[in-house]
């Protein structure tokens, strides 16, 4: 533990935190960003000697962790990747693949695997199993100990002489044994891919850490499957295609295609920009018959697998059976749709978080985030009732930084205003000509937080404002954006970043030169409610019920202000920082919204 000095609030805990992992308690720690959470839980399990999972949102946090381990502990860390990441093999995946169909089935490198050494950068030891793997099955090939069989599968000839291996699963065994595994949420709260990983719902053995806990019932809620009108066209097609009628004269041929066209028509639904409530017709759920569904989805599977390499398709009769199998058979969900610019989509929604957490029962448990949802939260949501809620900010002033919050009336939702190009262009430039005075006037880069994508590109967008002179200094947030891209360039630059709440930048961007960090002002654009649509009034209801109390303020007012604190607190990356929040909106100016980021 060379160079490790534990900060005065980690200090200050540590013992009641082990105290508490070793008799299985459930601890909720709410720190600021910038504060030490990551070299905190490295210092448990450095101090505690114990196994641990430590459960994050994506993968970009695996090089913070692996930063901080390298720096100050040295402790056998590995990081676990998915498929998508670690496959070699692109051509196994097929277009649009989001059913459960297993890619690994009857592929050549499923059982060949190596001992992973997790002694590099996370993202360079991903890459670095990528090219080995291919370099190593291209060595097989030219030795001919890696052949093709008549149906243009590869298969080892000579498996003493082979060196092809598949990273993913060498990445996932050896991670098993190691004493603290880093992994993505979907690992631990998906229960088909946990049930995959570990084979075991019993982890006495580990302590888990969720870390940015509050994103866990976002994830929760989004874990339903979905359906799109385009992959029923795709079941009929592939249903007249390889079962036509002609060839199968059978009862259960014609149920299958009057099924099929009913789903479809079931399908036809008017635009929705907000998640809506939707109930098949009594007519359709009294003539649903999904076990032929499946007898033809499986017959498909026969049928593709004795394809040539190359000439296989994904299988859609295999994504609506398992869709509706989920619609009729999981509890605590409702069946919602929405439009986007890909059109319908219908999609499962889970109202319960906690049947989701009960694996972790008789294990000792960290939720920590800089930003945890409330104790009442944690107890009528999650269902932990006796948890250790330590918040660093009201035991140990400024942990991680100071921030100013001030609040700009004369702004509001620009929600309202988004159909309506006359109101809605004059607020844009209003809010962009307050972002420029703040820009000119800031000592480091600005961070400006919006509500939703369609603000910050297309046409009527805020880049339409954006002036000449500031333009090379923009950067405006998309898919493809890389950290070490704008960190490169804060270092050498005063930068304006534009993100949307709940976006990669928003979430994880650290912008840090010797210690410091590189943003002193945050900028948020409007009160970043959620829209009250059928679900979440669904959702709200629901744990009502259960509870017995008014969730109004747990699961929507609460929401919105984790996101804002979430932003602001991408400013301030150590004890020393100071920060400017500017909080742009009407509604901040209500006694409720003050008591919370001014008092």
């Amino acid at each position: 533990m060379e160079g490790f000095r534990p900060r005065g609030w980690q200090d200050g805990i540590t013992s009641t935190i082990l105290s508490n992992l070793n008799n299985n308690g459930k601890i909720a720690l709410e720190a600021p960003t910038g504060s030490g959470k990551t070299s905190f839980i490295l210092y448990l399990a450095f101090l505690s000697g114990k196994k641990f999972i430590y459960s994050v949102r994506t993968h970009n946090e695996f090089t913070r962790i692996y930063e901080d381990n390298k720096r100050f502990f040295n402790l056998d860390i590995a990081y676990m990747f998915g498929k998508k990441s670690l496959c070699p093999l692109p051509d196994r995946w097929l277009e649009n693949d989001d059913s459960d169909r297993d890619i690994c089935t009857g592929c050549f490198l499923k059982d060949k695997t190596i001992d992973v050494k997790f002694d590099m950068d996370p993202e360079e030891l991903c890459n670095f199993l990528l090219r080995e793997s291919m370099e190593n099955i291209n060595i097989d090939i030219k030795n001919r100990s890696l052949v093709k069989n008549e149906r243009g599968d590869y298969y080892y000839k000579r498996e003493k002489k082979s060196l092809g291996f598949c990273p993913y699963y060498s990445v996932r065994l050896s991670a098993l044994s190691h004493n603290i595994i880093v992994m993505t949420y979907n690992y631990l709260l998906n229960p088909g891919i946990r049930y995959r990983t570990f084979g075991i719902e019993n982890f006495n053995d580990y302590c888990i850490v969720f870390d940015e806990a509050h994103n866990i019932d976002d994830f929760v809620e989004n874990l339903g499957r979905s359906l799109r009108p385009k992959t029923v066209e795709r079941a009929i097609e592939q249903s007249m295609n390889y079962f036509p009628v002609k060839e199968y004269k059978c009862n259960d041929r014609t149920r299958l295609g009057i099924m099929l066209e009913r789903l479809l028509s079931e399908l036809d639904l008017n635009e929705s920009g907000t998640l809506k409530r939707f109930s098949f017709s009594k007519d359709f759920i009294d003539n649903l018959d999904i076990d032929i569904i499946k007898r033809f989805s499986d017959m498909f599977n026969d049928i593709n697998e004795k394809n040539p390499a190359g000439q296989r398709h994904r299988n859609y009769l295999e994504s609506l059976y398992n869709f509706l199998y989920d619609v009729f058979n999981s509890e605590n969900s409702g069946l919602y749709y929405y439009s986007d610019k890909n059109g319908i989509l219908l999609k499962i929604m889970y109202y319960d978080v906690s049947s989701f957490l009960r694996f972790l029962n008789s294990s000792p448990v960290i939720f920590m985030s800089g930003t945890m949802p409330s104790p009442e939260h944690i107890s009528l949501v999650w269902g932990f009732e006796n948890i250790i809620y330590i918040s660093v900010e009201k035991i140990f002033k400024n942990a991680g930084g100071e921030k100013k919050y001030h609040i700009v009336t004369g702004f509001t939702t620009l929600n309202k205003y988004r159909l309506k190009s006359d109101t809605w262009e004059p607020m844009l430039k209003k809010y962009m000509d307050f972002i420029k005075e703040r820009y000119n006037s800031a000592s480091g880069s600005v961070l400006v937080a919006v509500p939703a994508y369609s603000i910050l590109s297309g046409d009527k967008s805020i880049s339409s404002f954006i002036d000449d002179d500031i333009k090379p200094h923009v950067i405006i947030e998309t898919r493809k954006l890389s950290f070490s891209y704008i960190k490169g360039r804060a270092l050498r630059e005063k930068l304006l970043i534009f993100s949307v709440h709940g976006g990669k930048l928003l979430e994880g961007v650290q912008l840090v030169n010797k210690n410091r960090s590189l943003i002193s002002d945050v900028i948020i654009m409007g009160l970043p409610l959620i829209p009250m649509d059928d679900y979440r009034t669904d959702k709200i209801k629901f744990i009502e019920r259960q509870s017995k109390r008014n969730m109004q303020d747990n699961l929507y007012y609460e929401n919105a202000m984790i996101k804002v604190k979430q932003a602001a607190g991408r400013s301030t990356r150590s004890e020393n920082d100071v920060a400017d929040i500017w909080l742009c909106d009407d509604r901040f100016s209500s006694a409720y919204w003050r008591d919370i980021f001014q008092n």
